[in-house]
């Protein structure tokens, strides 16, 4: 293999569950190793649930330690780091890791991965984001509502580079079973961490009503908590609600993909948006889908075509779509209008393929 591979480190706050960390995983096997060599970098070691699998990949993986802002320990080991690999790229995903790189590897050329639109992170997230933008050398969104939603900070032109997910299929891997339904059963999936603004209560009040109107209906979230005691809050407040074992909320699982797998309908209620993958692999699941039009959901969940499109915040429209997206015949015709949609423009390849382009364009290669 070429030893004058251009080196890319890869740097993401976690290695958790997330949306932007299973990308990193699942693009790894997928990087072209003769003209690039890569390496990972995570801030915070305890969220290393993916970290194996880009050891399967053969990918060098590097825990940078921070522990509390101002995170100096997590700063000097990715300097070192850089000083010892000297790589050509750093690309950071989230704004977390985006700060870092920014400041501590001035000297080296930055891309930034937006995933999310502004208003979903803290004020002091946002202000310091914003503040250190100009020192990217090139952003992505992963949408165009991100990238309007970043125009008028100072820096490089946006470019949109969608996410993407692999088409290779699922199958529920006994997760009906698990949760004990029968074949009259029907079942509506949410994957999303329990964090502000993804619309885990307004999830909640839709069940309540969506189980008065079908009682053969399990609603089942999926998803880690943020803050410690998130997940036993939204237990408790669908235990208020009445719900009993109608609705489950089963916390942070590697087999997420496998609920998708299984579901009637798959559910996205969040109040804000950049282009969740998790809604990406329920269409290559070829499932119909009900989201809130937010963000970047409008450019894949198309109303009536691939899935339908409600407001945020309104249970009582929620609900009422996933009735119809449970009981109208075209609900089969939209989950194959998905998956040919992400077949054609939302491939885990053609997003790799683009951000290597555009690697290969910033070193004059």
């Amino acid at each position: 293999m070429s030893t004058d591979r251009i080196k890319v480190l890869v740097l993401i706050k976690g290695l958790g569950l997330g949306g932007a960390e299973i990308l990193v995983a699942e693009a790894a096997p997928l990087w072209d190793r003769s003209r690039f060599e890569y390496r990972v970098a995570y801030m915070l070691p305890w969220k290393d649930q993916l970290v194996a699998a880009l050891h399967d990949a053969e990918v060098p993986v590097d825990a940078l330690d921070w522990r509390r802002p101002p995170g100096l320990r997590a700063a000097v080991r990715l300097r070192r780091l850089a000083r010892r690999w000297q790589p050509d790229i750093v690309h950071s995903h989230l704004p977390a890791a985006g700060l870092l790189a920014r400041l501590s590897l001035r000297d080296r050329t930055h891309v930034y991965t937006e995933h999310n639109l502004v208003t979903s992170y803290r004020p002091i997230t946002r202000l310091l984001n914003r503040a250190t933008y100009a020192r990217n050398r090139a952003v992505i969104a992963v949408s165009q509502a991100v990238a309007d939603d970043i125009t008028g900070h100072s820096g490089p032109l946006v470019r949109v580079i969608p996410n993407g997910v692999s088409m290779a299929s699922a199958l529920d891997g006994g997760a009906r079973a698990e949760l004990g339904l029968g074949s009259g059963d029907r079942l509506v999936v949410h994957v999303g961490n329990i964090r502000p603004h993804k619309g885990h209560a307004t999830l909640v009040a839709a069940a309540r009503l969506l189980v008065n109107w079908h009682p053969n209906v399990t609603v089942v979230s999926v998803g880690g908590e943020k803050h410690a005691g998130d997940l036993k809050r939204m237990r408790k407040l669908a235990a208020d609600s009445g719900l009993g074992d109608h609705m489950r909320f089963l916390g942070r699982r590697s087999d997420a993909r496998s609920f998708l797998a299984a579901a009637d309908v798959v559910v996205n209620p969040a109040d804000v948006e950049g282009l969740p993958v998790s809604l990406l692999e329920a269409l290559a699941l070829a499932r119909p889908v009900v989201a809130t039009a937010v963000g970047g959901v409008p450019t894949v969940i198309r109303h009536e075509v691939t899935g339908l499109l409600v407001r945020p915040g309104e249970p009582v429209e929620l609900a009422s779509a996933l009735e119809r997206a449970l009981t109208a015949p075209d609900a089969a015709y939209w989950g194959q209008e998905g998956a040919r949609l992400v077949n054609r423009d939302f491939g885990l390849d053609r997003m790799v393929r683009q951000y290597e382009s555009l690697y290969l364009e910033l070193v004059g290669a």
